[in-house]
């Protein structure tokens, strides 16, 4: 899991910038390299622990109460993919950021969100990983785990080891 996030999502520079928030740099591009797509997934070994994955600092965070939002959405998918004893993966939005630099910026997240998807995919073959997307978003629980900020949920994966 950890090589997979690191060649994919790892932040490799920061840059200030008058939005609000840094700019990065990292190996997987984003429009204006704001990366407003974040990753939210499953601990593995663990289908009621929820991390958020930190490109800064290259570690997980895990989320604390809202993760009971989250294990309703794990039912869901299992209704796509059953999953067993993988991780969920789920790609979570911030529009707003990217709304910040540009006008009608909704098609530019979910370009974000497909080329992260995308990259994850690659990625996970190569290390020998199962990797599914499911063709579901994550709505509307993501949209539950913020009050302060619009979040959006723009995709979700299986992850797991082969057997």
């Amino acid at each position: 899991m950890s090589t997979l996030l690191w060649h994919t999502l790892y932040c490799q520079r920061t840059a200030e910038s008058p939005l609000g928030f840094s700019l990065q740099q990292r190996s997987t591009p984003s429009a204006g390299a704001i990366h407003p797509v974040h990753l939210v997934m499953q601990l593995p070994g663990d289908a009621a622990q929820w991390a958020r994955y930190n490109p800064n600092t290259h570690a997980l965070d895990v989320i604390g109460p809202s993760a009971d939002i989250l294990n309703a959405l794990r039912a869901e998918a299992d209704q796509v993919v059953d999953a067993q004893s993988g991780s969920l993966l789920l790609f979570v939005a911030e529009p707003a950021m990217t709304a910040a630099k540009y006008e009608n910026a909704d098609s530019l997240v979910w370009r974000d969100a497909g080329i992260m998807q995308g990259a994850l995919a690659i990625v996970a073959q190569a290390l020998a990983l199962n990797y599914c997307l499911l063709g579901i978003t994550g709505d509307p629980w993501v949209g539950r785990l913020s009050e302060q900020c619009q979040l959006v949920g723009v995709g979700i994966a299986a992850l797991g080891a082969r057997p």
